[in-house]
This record gives structure tokens, C-alpha cells and sequence, in this order.
């Protein structure tokens, strides 16, 4: 039961009724002595903010006011609430559909991914590994006889002095190519 801003209907236990006024009205609070089963004075001053705050929530012609957001009576009925209910567990579900799919194309990208890098290092490794064999001194001594090149002997130094003189250290000789074994097979099958 609602109590007025005015007066609150004396109960049939036959209490004494109370005159309560608005919160923030002013002049002096009348109050009239309750018997001893009453209700004290601070249960009073409770109802009585509660009727304050329910006539400031109702317009002139006692009907409730619209709320601030006006989200206070929305929804209208319950059909409303359920179908908006059941369309944000629907966004969810896709979501959630969306997003466990994308985790597994993920994953197998990075399967794929795993796997390249793995083949990228043993390639590498195998570069590795000719880069060392061709940097070998045989390897290098094989190419340059390829090439027609010859080995160098006794190579002549020169030495410059702090005056500023140059002397040639050594006698410089031209590099010849060494008779390998094959040619001189071949002289002799020559004669």
C-alpha cells in the first residue's frame, strides 16, 4: 500500500494516523503521539521520505513520469525480450562460430608455416655446407688449373726504406706450368 504525501490511512488496528509532509516542504512537522505498539520515529521518517519520492515521480495528473534513458519501460511485452534475447545469443553463437574458425585456419597457416621454415634451414644448411667444400684449398687449387692458372714461384719483394728508396729483394722469375704426369704420357706416345 502506497502512502500519500498528505496522510496515511489510519490502519484498522485502530493506531492513530500520522501526518506526514513532502521532503523539503517547509513549516513544522506535526506528529500526534502513537500508542506504545506504534512505529517509531524513524520508521516514520522513512515512510515518509518513500511517499516524497513517489509524488516527485508522478506528473500533475498522477501518472508516472517517462524515464531519463526511457530503456525504464522498454520492453513492452515479453515477446520483445525474448527475440532480443534470442538475437544477441544468435550474434554470440555466430561470433564465437566466426572466431573458432579463424583459430583453426590459423593454426593450420601455422603448421604450413612451421614447415617452410623448416625446409628454408636445411637449405641453408646445405649452402652451408657447399660455400665450405668450394672455400677448401684443393677445391680452390682444382677450379684455378681449370682456369689454365699455374701456381707462382719465389715471388720478388720489394722494399721501400723511410728516404723513400725501393729495392728489389729476390730474383723474379716467370711462373711456368708444371709437367703433369699426362703430358709426358703423351710426348712419349709421340715418338
Amino acid at each position: 500500500m502506497t502512502v500519500s504525501t498528505r496522510k496515511r490511512l489510519t490502519s484498522t488496528s485502530g493506531r492513530a494516523s500520522v501526518s506526514a509532509k513532502p521532503v523539503g516542504s517547509s513549516g513544522p512537522k506535526t506528529t500526534e503521539p502513537e500508542p506504545s505498539g506504534g512505529r517509531s520515529t524513524a520508521a516514520r521518517r522513512a515512510y515518509a521520505r518513500r511517499a516524497g519520492r513517489s509524488a516527485a515521480a508522478r506528473d500533475a495528473r498522477g501518472k508516472p513520469r517517462a524515464a531519463r534513458l526511457g530503456l525504464q519501460n522498454w520492453p513492452r511485452s515479453r515477446a520483445t525480450f525474448v527475440l532480443v534475447l534470442m538475437a544477441l545469443m544468435l550474434c554470440g553463437v555466430a561470433t564465437s562460430l566466426w572466431l573458432s574458425t579463424q583459430a583453426i585456419a590459423d593454426s593450420y597457416r601455422l603448421d604450413q608455416l612451421k614447415e617452410r621454415n623448416a625446409q628454408l634451414a636445411e637449405r641453408a644448411e646445405k649452402l652451408r655446407r657447399e660455400v665450405g667444400r668450394l672455400r677448401s684449398p684443393s677445391s680452390l687449387a682444382e677450379r684455378a688449373e681449370g682456369l689454365g692458372m699455374v701456381p707462382a714461384g719465389n715471388p720478388a719483394r720489394l722494399v721501400v726504406r723511410q728516404d723513400g728508396s725501393v729495392t728489389v729483394v729476390g730474383e723474379p722469375v716467370e711462373a711456368t706450368a708444371p709437367k703433369s704426369q699426362s703430358d709426358g704420357a703423351r710426348n712419349d706416345d709421340r715418338r
